[in-house]
């Protein structure tokens, strides 16, 4: 039997997730280029920035379910989405250039398809995550590799290094 690609009581916030992953993307543009708006939005439309897309709607979106369903540890649940978000944009870059290696070339449709992929996944790997060892006995020190994402996104917009995850096709 096949498994379901995700809980329906998560369907709202994926939802949410992907609308907010959608109006992320323009985001930049629409506020002129804000520096504020670059930290959180892609900036040009090399694959790193595009993994903004799926990180910080997802973070706000499982902060927000965290503090208004109150129903699990609280180092636990971090740790597990956070491993999911990484999953999930780890998919992201895979699959990306997976398909764009043996076609040649990207295709828009595929590229948000993709992400609405990577938003699946994320909330799906999110309870085999809650479940394995280390999320068992997570600690404070999850918030540590949520801020070191942080920090990279921020650092590496500003800063990017000469690696094609960085480049921009355009």
């Amino acid at each position: 039997m096949i498994k379901k690609l995700y809980n329906k009581a998560d369907l709202p916030y994926i939802i949410a997730v992907a609308v907010l992953g959608c109006l992320n993307h323009f985001l930049y543009e629409w506020t002129y280029e804000s520096a504020a708006a670059a930290l959180f939005c892609p900036v040009n439309e090399s694959v790193w920035e595009h993994l903004k897309l799926l990180f910080f709607p997802y973070l706000f979106v499982v902060i927000f379910i965290y503090c208004y369903e109150h129903r699990t540890s609280l180092f636990r649940y971090f740790c597990s989405r956070l491993l999911a978000v990484l999953f999930g944009m780890s998919a992201i870059v895979v699959i990306f250039y997976t398909y764009t290696g043996i076609v040649g070339r990207s295709f828009v449709v595929l590229d948000i398809f993709i992400f609405f992929l990577s938003v699946l996944l994320a909330f799906r790997a999110a309870p085999v995550f809650y479940r394995c060892p280390v999320c068992k006995n997570a600690s404070s020190l999850v918030f540590t590799g949520w801020i070191l994402a942080v920090v990279c996104f921020f650092f590496f917009t500003c800063h990017p290094p000469n690696l094609p995850l960085f480049f921009s096709p355009v």
